[in-house]
């Protein structure tokens, strides 16, 4: 990811409207291209539903949505603590996710998981950041945080760590050089994590894959930010530098792991950016954030792609998995509406 970037006049970003060449006059970050009105018909016969953070009531908190956009339901509802990073289990029964609580310097992330209607919340961890579920749904991976003092900074991680549900407890990674990491993956057989690193362990940026239960760290070289694995282990979506989101297939049977066959299913154009990539259950489709560069007062000084980072303009959107630019928004109020990731519903028998 290149995180330098240039600051826009408020006058571009007035109405989130972005001025892009070749498209014959304005046009909104969340416009869907054209010929995308048939997707958004399938969706509205998609069973599974998203989730995702936004601030759209004024502080942050977790929104349930059928795969259109339609029917959101705000799970959380509470004033005071900013519940974010939304990760739900391989079943679709619960959902893990952070808060942010506390005022000030007793400010803190803290890591809790709930069913997926928002009740039995329970707190797992303090000072925690980037969940993420194996694949039995019975244990969560989280990354400590680096500092005692509150940062919205992603990559401020030192130390991995998993919470057993069944056990109540929590266990230290064998690799006690963990540092800078984010957006966690476990893999589907439970042997390898996959997280992008920054500044840390020796690498300036990448995505890596770690030994779940040894030291190895491999490099899997790909340009860009916050992967996220598919259900079956075997492909990987993320965040194919700022403004596209990548695919590329897993190969874990070698002595190191790599990615292969590597392209784009969404390509975006400066100053649209596009993030928080993630497969649905069955990988027909792709969610991800897109919406515009912004530096503000409100972004404290961070990257609209934080987590808990205002992103003015920026919008929840689906993609056809195996088409290039087949992509519609099914949020529009542009209220810092990303993370989203999809919850499964189970099928009901019919009669």
């Amino acid at each position: 990811m290149n995180r330098s970037f240039a600051v826009l006049g408020l006058a571009l970003l007035g109405s989130v409207v972005i001025a892009l060449s070749g498209h014959g006059g304005e046009v909104r970050a969340n416009d869907s291209p054209e010929g995308t009105s048939a997707l958004l018909a399938e969706l509205k016969t998609y069973r599974h539903k998203l989730v995702y953070e936004t601030n759209r009531d004024g502080y942050w908190d977790l929104y349930l949505c059928n795969a259109d956009g339609s029917n959101p339901v705000n799970l959380t509802r509470t004033p005071d603590v900013d519940e974010l990073y939304p990760k739900p289990a391989p079943d679709g029964s619960k959902i893990c996710f952070v808060a942010d609580e506390g005022k000030g310097d007793a400010k803190t992330r803290n890591i809790y998981f709930m069913n997926s209607d928002g009740t039995g919340r329970t707190k797992i961890a303090e000072n925690g950041r980037e969940p993420c579920w194996n694949a039995e749904g019975t244990q969560i991976a989280y990354l400590k945080g680096e500092f005692d003092k509150f940062t919205y900074s992603d990559f401020a991680t030192k130390g991995l760590f998993t919470y057993d549900l069944n056990t109540g407890q929590t266990r230290e990674h064998v690799n006690k050089k963990l540092n800078h990491l984010y957006t966690l993956n476990w893999s589907r057989d439970g042997n390898w994590f996959v997280a992008t690193v920054h500044a840390g362990m020796g690498y300036k940026h990448g995505i890596l894959a770690i030994e779940a239960n040894g030291d190895r760290v491999v490099d899997l070289k790909l340009e860009g930010c916050r992967p996220n694995l598919s259900p079956d282990g075997k492909k990987l979506c993320w965040g194919h530098g700022d403004y596209c989101a990548g695919v590329a297939e897993l190969d874990f049977s070698s002595a190191d792991p790599k990615a292969v066959n590597i392209h784009d299913v969404v390509e975006s154009k400066d100053p649209v950016e596009t993030y928080h990539v993630t497969w649905s259950p069955d990988m027909k489709y792709l969610t991800f954030t897109r919406g515009p560069k912004f530096k503000g007062k409100s972004l404290k000084g961070l990257l609209p792609e934080f987590p808990g980072v205002e992103a003015p303009g920026w919008n929840v959107c689906v993609a056809d998995a195996t088409q290039l630019n087949r992509w519609v928004a099914i949020t529009h109020d542009g209220k810092s509406c990303k993370q989203p990731s999809w919850v499964v519903v189970k099928e009901v028998p019919s009669r």
